[in-house]
C-alpha cells in the first residue's frame, strides 16, 4: 500500500503543496462546528446555531462553482489571495457580532460571506494533482490520498474546535481556524511552480458537464451526502452533551472521519478492474446502509464503534465521485468540476444542519440522527435511479485504474 502513495508523493512539487493544503483545509472541519458551539453558548439553541452555520454553507454553495471557474481562468494565487482576505474579515465580524450580542441578521450575513469566500483549497490541490499527473493511474492514488487527508482534517478539526471552545472560550475554536487558514492558504499561494495557472476553454467544458445526465445524478448523490454530514455534525455534538461529556462530541465526529480515512487509504492503494461508474454506484449503496448505523448508538459505548463503522463507508464514495468528475471535464474546467462537487456537499450541509438542530431541540440527539439515516435512504435511491445515466456514455471506463 505504501508503495503507491510513495510514488504519488514523489511527484514534483507534491511534497510542498500537500502539507500546505492540509493546513489550509483544517478550517472546513472547524468553522461549522465552531459556529454551532459559539451560537449555542450565547443562545442555548442548537437550532439557531445550525441555522447560522447553514448560512455559511449556503454562501459557499452559491460561490463555489464561480470561484472554481475563476481559479481556472485567472490561476490560483490571484483568486486565493482575495478569498483569504474576505473570509478572515467576515469570520472576525461573525465572532465579534455573536459575542457582543449584535442583531442576528448580522450573524447570518457574516456567516454567509465567510462561507462564500472560504478559499476552496481542496479543489485547488486536486487540480494541482490532476495537472501534474494527467489521466495516469497514479491520479487515482493521489485523489484517494486527498480524500484520506480530508478525513484526517475531519478527525482533527472538530476535536480541536470543541476542546478549545469548552476548555478556553466559545470563540477560541473559530480564532484557531482563522490562524490555520491564513498559514496554509498563504503557503499554497506562494507555491507558484505547481499552480496550474490560467486555462482557457472552461465555459464550454462546464456547459457540457452540466448537460450530462450522469453528472446531474452525481451532484444529487453528493447533495445527499452533504445532508448526512450536516445531520452528523449537529447530532453527535448534542449526543455528547446529553451524555454529560461535551468535549467528547468532537471525538465522535473524529471517529466518524477516522473510519473514512482508513477505508480511503486502503481503497486508494488497490488496483481496480470494475468500471468506474459501477464502483461509484456500489460505494454509494454501501454508504446508504452505513448512514443508518449511528441510530443504534443508544449509549456512548455503542456510539463509538458505530461512528467508526459509519465513517468507513464514506471515503470510497467520495474518491470515486471525484474520479468521475475528473474524467468528465477538460483541463480548462478541472477546478470548477471539483468545485461543483463541493457545492453539492455544502448545499446538503445547509439543509441537514438546521433540520437536525431543530429535531435535536425538540426531541434529543437521536431525532437529529434521523436526518443522517434519511439522507442514506436518499443516497441509495439516487444511486439506483441514476444507474443508467451513470453507466452510459463518457462515464464508462473499463481500463484498470488505481482510484
Amino acid at each position: 500500500m505504501t508503495t503507491a502513495y510513495h510514488r504519488a508523493l514523489a511527484t514534483p512539487g507534491a511534497a510542498r503543496f500537500v502539507p500546505a493544503a492540509f493546513l489550509g483545509r483544517l478550517p472546513i472541519a472547524m468553522v461549522s462546528v465552531g459556529t454551532v458551539l459559539l451560537v449555542q453558548a450565547e443562545t442555548g439553541s442548537y437550532g439557531v446555531g445550525g441555522a447560522v452555520a447553514a448560512a455559511g454553507a449556503v454562501g459557499e454553495a452559491l460561490l463555489a462553482p464561480r470561484l472554481g471557474r475563476a481559479l481556472d481562468r485567472f490561476g490560483q494565487a490571484r483568486v486565493l489571495s482575495g478569498c483569504l482576505a474576505g473570509h478572515l474579515a467576515a469570520m472576525t465580524t461573525l465572532t465579534v457580532a455573536v459575542t457582543a450580542g449584535a442583531p442576528r441578521p448580522v450573524w447570518f450575513t457574516a456567516s454567509a460571506v465567510a462561507g462564500g469566500l472560504l478559499p476552496p483549497v481542496g479543489a485547488c490541490v486536486r487540480a494541482r494533482w490532476s495537472a501534474r499527473l494527467g489521466g495516469g493511474e497514479l491520479l487515482g492514488t493521489a485523489l484517494a490520498l486527498e480524500s484520506a487527508l480530508d478525513e484526517v482534517v475531519f478527525v482533527l478539526g472538530p476535536t480541536l474546535v470543541t476542546l478549545l471552545a469548552v476548555l478556553i472560550a466559545p470563540p477560541a475554536g473559530l480564532v484557531a481556524s482563522m490562524v490555520f487558514l491564513a498559514t496554509g492558504t498563504g503557503a499554497l499561494i506562494a507555491l507558484r511552480e505547481s499552480d496550474p495557472g490560467p486555462r482557457g476553454g472552461g465555459a464550454a467544458a462546464s456547459a457540457r458537464m452540466l448537460r450530462d445526465g450522469g453528472t446531474r445524478t452525481l451532484l444529487l448523490i453528493f447533495l445527499c451526502i452533504g445532508i448526512a454530514f450536516g445531520g452528523v455534525d449537529v447530532s453527535m455534538v448534542a449526543f455528547a452533551r446529553e451524555e454529560g461529556l461535551a468535549a467528547v462530541g468532537g471525538m465522535l465526529l473524529g471517529l466518524f472521519a477516522a473510519g473514512s480515512a482508513v477505508s480511503g487509504l486502503v481503497y486508494g492503494a488497490r488496483a481496480h478492474t470494475r468500471p468506474l461508474s459501477g464502483r461509484f454506484l456500489l460505494a454509494a449503496a454501501v454508504m446508504a446502509v452505513g448512514m443508518a448505523l449511528p441510530l443504534a448508538g443508544v449509549t456512548l459505548e455503542l456510539m463509538i464503534p458505530l461512528a467508526l463503522l459509519a465513517g468507513a463507508t464514506v471515503s470510497p464514495a467520495l474518491i470515486t465521485g471525484n474520479a468521475v468528475v475528473e474524467r468528465l471535464v477538460g483541463a480548462g474546467a478541472r477546478t470548477e468540476g471539483f468545485a461543483w462537487l463541493t457545492m453539492a456537499v455544502v448545499s446538503g450541509i445547509a439543509v441537514g444542519a438546521p433540520v437536525a438542530g431543530s429535531l435535536v431541540d425538540g426531541g434529543g440527539a437521536h431525532r437529529g440522527l434521523l436526518v443522517t439515516a434519511g439522507a442514506g435512504v436518499l443516497i441509495g435511491s439516487a444511486a439506483l435511479t441514476g444507474r443508467r445515466p451513470l453507466s452510459s456514455g463518457r462515464l464508462v471506463d473499463h481500463r484498470p485504474h488505481n482510484d
